[in-house]
This record gives structure tokens, C-alpha cells and sequence, in this order.
């Protein structure tokens, strides 16, 4: 393929090599279209007898003479807001030569052409498919997109046969490949153009110039409107993933990695196939650390990328990671002393719950299925880690949640009593500094309250009750603002045959 003027001329060439019997009649017949004919190529090449044409003489033909073979590409991934000719588009479809192509700002699509090349048009641009044709008798495929405003990114197949081509335009710069993996961007409005290779070679034209330059891979440019094109400069470096876990198990993803000298961005991607050609998520970061949420389970391939300050996308970093974030965990909710207490969870039918010394739970003390919201855990005083997953109707157990501690104090140890002109004094151990909640019911649900008092003392004293059987029940809160769990319920009745009272030793576990 040769240009006799400017990039974007219409006097793109292709140069056919005879072979033993050729005539410039039968070419005519085999590959010109109509008015074009073999006096033309006769006049073009300066060929004296038509007749008789040495083998292997090279023989220039204007490519708008040949007998065009119209192609179509064809959907093969895409989400988001995505349309043709205003249209939305659906797998598989099929696009042909004049389509124009928009993706919103979450919109991904991907193409593959007849030759199997793969083209990814990203959100928030404007491409038209000014070409996808083949021409008769010749191999190969001939290919121009222009990228009116955003970004593309392409894979093409080595392109063989003297009529192949493939090319993208944008308002300021041309590319042209033969094959090779490389990104175009375009800004309509500030007259800006990125070129970046990540594989192979890409020639680079500026609007106004045939002279192209030579982008070899791992190498940018940019282009400005009425500016000769820079040299190219190498791409930013890949940032490291090696601290990425492979696992997520929060459906909000936070993705921190370490910063790349001289990058004012990343972007990030998400796609559900090595080749990202299946792009579920994309979005660019001013920090180097990406967040994505609401995709569903499953496994993923993570592209990272840093951007410098002229807007250069510098060389990929790839990681497999998996999503496992559902069904999600419940979320710990205040609770009194000594109860764990969460909240609902979207497809859960029952919770596990684990109860360890350390946040490690390597010997769990209690793992336990659970139905309700709350647990009210058998333990002694102490310090502990806790955690709960939701179950799925399928047995399914999702992630654990953060962690919590479970902080149980003793409990005030039993009261004593004595009576005196009508009074009761209650009386137990404590410690310097604590608060004591003290309750004397008629009932054991320690609904019908008789007394309900916060005391700064250990100690509490009331007038005798009318004759009967109470409930009493004590709690202690720390100068930290720690509290206890209530005390063991003791029972407090009047002596029939004396003028006295009991209190029972405290019940063994309290309600």
C-alpha cells in the first residue's frame, strides 16, 4: 500500500505484482470497477505494449478503482449505554461501513472484524466505521475508523495481502497498522490526540502531513492541532499488583496499589476475559487506588494502567481476582453488655457465628448456626473477637464481616440484705469508681419494676416492700464506660412465721 500525498488523500494505492499470463484487459476484468479501466493503468505505469507485460512488474492502481467487497463487523461484548446511528445495539449485531458507534459514560463495546481483529470503543466516545471492505481478487482487509472524541483500544491481525490496511483518524492525527495492539484517544475540544503501543508498530500522521513517524511499542505521542508531531517518549511504567489479594469479599471493592513516578491518574478496568475484550467496569483515579462496586460474583481479570499529565496511558498491569461478596454479611449493631446483636442481611436465611480468643479464629470457642439477630453468648469474663456470615438457601456461607469484640465484664457478685425500722439495705462487692444499675421486680422478665436506680455506691437501701416473693438483679458500669452483664437473678421474700427477709443465692445464668 502506498500514498502519493497526504494521509487522508483518496490516492491510496495498491501495488500488484504480474504473474506469467497477465494482461492489462484481464485485469481490468478481474479487478477495476466500473468507468475505471485498463487504459488507466496503462497511463499510470507507462506500459508501452498491454499485451505483453513482463512477470513480476509492479503495477500501481488507485485503491478508488478497485471493485470494492463490502464487510461487517460484529458485536462480541458490551454493557452500558451503547448505540448505532442512534440505535441501541444488542450481541451480535452486526455493523457495517458508515456506522457511527457512541458509548455513554458507563458504555463498553467491542467488534470483532472479518479478519478477526478486535476493536474496543470506550465510554464516553464517538467512533464511525468509515471502512470495512475487502477488494475483489485481492486478500486482505481494508479497515479506517475515526474516533471523533474519546478512546479506542485495538488488536489487529497481521494484515497480509497488497490491499490490507487498517487505520484510525481522529481530527488531529492518523495511525496505520499492519498489525499490532495499540490505544488512540481524541479530544474534540482541546485539538488533543494520544497515540500509545503496546505491541508491534504504528505509523503516526499528523492531519496536515504525510510524513509518518515510527511508534514502536512501549512508546507515546501526542498530537496537537497545527503542531508537528513530538517525538514519541516511553509509556509510563505498569504499576505493581503483587499487593492486590486475589479474593474480594466486599461488594464495595477497594483496590490499593503503589504509586508510578510521574502519573497524574490510573485507570482501572474490570473484564471477564484475558483479552478485555468483555469489559464490565472502567473508570479513571487521581489516586492509585481504584473502587468499583454492584458487579456480581464471579471471577475477573483487573487492568491497571498510570496516566501521565499529557494524558499517555502507560503499560498494562493484569491481575486474576475473584469476587465473593454474597450473600453479604450482616452489619453489628449496639447491643447490651454480654449480647451480640446484627442487622438483616439480603438473601440470608440464617447466620454462623464465630467467637474466638484472637481476631486469627484458628480454634473458634463457639461456632455456631444461628436464626435470629442476636446471640447471648455462655463465656466468662474476658476479651473477645467475633465475626458472622449470612447463609444462602443453598448452604452457601458468604463472607465473614469485619470484626468485633465482644468485651464481658463480671458481674456484680451477690447482694446481701438486712431489714431494719421498716428498710431493706442491700449490700455487694464492688470496685472503686463503678456505677451500679440496681432492679427489683414483682416478675422475672423484670417488666413490673418496683425499683429501677443508677447508685454511685455498693450499696442500696429502700423501703420494705408489702410482704411477697422479688426478683433483684444488679449491673456494674466501669469508669471506661464499660458495662457488665446483669448479675445472677436472686429471689427476695418476707418470712411468715418472722419479721424478715431472704435473698436467695443468684440463678446460674441470667435471661
Amino acid at each position: 500500500m502506498a500514498a502519493s500525498s497526504g494521509v487522508f488523500a483518496s490516492d491510496l494505492e495498491v501495488i500488484y505484482t504480474t504473474r506469467a499470463g497477465d494482461t492489462l484487459i484481464g485485469l481490468e476484468r478481474q479487478y477495476l470497477s466500473a468507468p475505471f479501466g485498463w487504459k488507466g493503468v496503462k497511463a499510470l505505469n507507462r506500459i508501452g505494449n498491454p499485451m505483453r507485460i513482463p512477470v513480476g512488474t509492479p503495477l500501481r492502481i488507485p485503491e478508488s478503482w478497485l471493485r470494492v467487497e463490502p464487510r461487517i463487523a460484529r458485536v462480541v461484548a458490551l454493557s452500558g449505554d451503547v448505540t448505532m446511528d442512534g440505535q441501541p445495539l444488542t450481541l451480535d449485531a452486526k455493523v457495517p461501513a458508515g456506522a457511527i458507534l457512541r458509548t455513554g459514560a458507563g458504555g463498553f463495546i467491542t467488534l470483532a472484524m472479518p479478519d478477526e481483529s478486535r476493536l474496543t470503543v470506550q465510554p464516553g466516545s464517538a467512533a464511525r466505521m468509515e471502512k470495512i471492505q475487502g477488494f475483489q481478487g485481492f486478500t486482505g482487509q481494508n479497515t479506517r475508523i475515526f474516533l471523533e472524541q474519546g478512546r479506542v483500544e485495538t488488536t489487529v491481525s497481521p494484515q497480509r495481502g497488497p490491499a490490507a490496511r487498517y487505520q484510525i483518524r481522529t481530527p488531529t492525527a492518523a495511525l496505520s497498522v499492519r498489525g499490532t495492539a495499540f490505544r488512540a484517544g481524541s479530544d474534540l475540544a482541546s485539538g488533543v490526540a494520544q497515540a500509545e503501543v503496546t505491541a508491534g508498530e504504528v505509523g503516526v500522521s499528523g492531519a496536515s502531513s504525510s510524513a509518518a513517524t515510527a511508534l514502536p511499542a512501549g512508546f507515546g505521542v501526542v498530537a496537537r492541532t497545527g503542531q508537528p508531531l513530538p517525538s514519541p517518549r516511553p509509556l509510563l511504567a505498569a504499576p505493581s499488583l503483587d499487593g492486590v489479594p486475589a479474593v474480594f469479599e466486599r461488594i464495595d471493592m477497594q483496590i490499593p496499589f503503589p504509586s508510578v513516578d510521574k502519573a497524574v491518574a490510573y485507570r482501572a478496568q474490570i473484564a471477564r476475559d484475558a483479552q478485555f475484550s468483555d469489559v464490565v467496569a472502567t473508570a479513571v483515579f487521581t489516586t492509585p487506588r481504584a473502587r468499583f462496586n454492584a458487579l456480581p460474583d464471579g471471577s475477573y481479570q483487573l487492568r491497571i494502567r498510570a496516566i501521565d499529565a499529557d494524558g499517555l496511558e502507560g503499560h498494562d498491569a493484569t491481575r486474576s481476582i475473584e469476587l465473593r461478596a454474597r450473600p453479604e454479611p450482616p452489619q453489628a449493631i449496639k447491643a447490651p453488655p454480654g449480647v451480640l446483636a446484627w442487622t438483616p442481611s439480603p438473601d440470608a436465611v440464617g447466620f454462623r457465628l464465630q467467637i474466638g480468643q484472637d481476631t486469627s479464629f484458628a480454634r473458634p470457642l463457639i461456632e455456631q448456626d444461628i436464626e435470629g439477630l442476636r446471640s447471648e453468648p455462655n463465656l466468662g469474663p474476658g476479651r473477645y473477637a467475633w465475626r458472622i456470615a449470612s447463609l444462602h438457601a443453598s448452604g452457601k456461607r458468604g463472607p465473614w464481616s469485619d470484626v468485633g469484640t465482644l468485651d464481658i465484664r463480671p458481674a456484680p457478685g451477690p447482694a446481701s440484705v438486712e431489714g431494719y425500722n421498716n428498710r431493706l439495705r442491700f449490700v455487694w462487692a464492688g470496685k472503686p469508681g463503678q456505677i451500679y444499675d440496681v432492679q427489683l421486680a414483682r416478675d422475672e422478665a423484670f417488666q413490673d419494676l418496683l425499683v429501677d436506680q443508677r447508685i454511685g455506691e455498693a450499696a442500696l437501701t429502700i423501703a420494705e416492700p408489702g410482704r411477697g416473693r422479688y426478683r433483684l438483679r444488679i449491673r456494674a458500669t466501669d469508669p471506661d464506660g464499660g458495662s457488665s452483664p446483669w448479675s445472677g437473678i436472686q429471689n427476695l421474700q418476707s418470712l411468715f412465721v418472722l419479721p424478715a427477709w431472704t435473698l436467695s443465692a443468684p440463678a446460674a445464668k441470667s435471661p
